[in-house]
């Protein structure tokens, strides 16, 4: 490498380091991705006593506690369906939540994760879901879940390190604990 050479590549490292100082190191922000409705945690689950006790037969492990829940109105028709909180977690690690129409008394699946997020676009009526959770050490977890034939099933999931889990959720809305179930703009 001649003199020159090695001249200009220092100038050009030195003045990306003068650049990214400048910047303060940040990269601006993705856009907000907004084919979310809304998303839910474990924490707005509400003891629900009118649940029917049969329904625990769609978690993969039950231990009897009290059955919590969420009412959200998922295809649109104005009743409520529940996603129901099992207490004990799932084979994968991550909470399970089953899907449940109290109106036609159907389960529609098992879905599992701390974060559940509700999208926009729907297959069959009924929106996409999305959910998050941390499995351990440096690792988590996003399943998607798609309506079909009267039940949600997985389509997809992503193991993400710690990297791509800061950058999943740069390119999410900001997820405010405190407005849970709120419409996302």
């Amino acid at each position: 490498m001649t003199r020159r050479s090695r001249l200009l590549l220092t100038l050009a490292v030195f003045s990306c380091l003068v650049l990214n100082l400048l910047s303060g190191g940040q990269v601006p922000a993705p856009a907000a991705d907004t084919s979310l409705r809304t998303f839910f945690t474990v924490r707005s689950a509400q003891k629900d006593n009118t649940l029917p006790p049969e329904i625990r037969k769609e978690f993969d492990k039950d231990d009897g506690s009290p059955l919590r829940s969420v009412a959200f109105d998922l295809d649109g028709d104005g009743k409520e369906e529940k996603f129901v909180l099992c207490g004990v977690p799932s084979a994968a690690g991550g909470h399970q939540w089953l899907v449940y129409d109290p109106a036609r008394g159907a389960a529609r699946g098992v879905v599992v994760g701390t974060i559940v997020f509700i999208g926009r676009e729907s297959d069959d009526g009924y929106p996409k879901l999305e959910t998050y959770w941390k499995q351990g050490g440096d690792m988590s977890v996003v399943f998607h879940y798609q309506y079909a034939r009267g039940r949600y099933g997985r389509i997809d999931t992503l193991a993400m390190t710690l990297w791509e889990t800061s950058e999943y959720f740069r390119a999410k809305p900001p997820l405010d604990l405190n407005k849970e179930l709120v419409e996302i703009k």
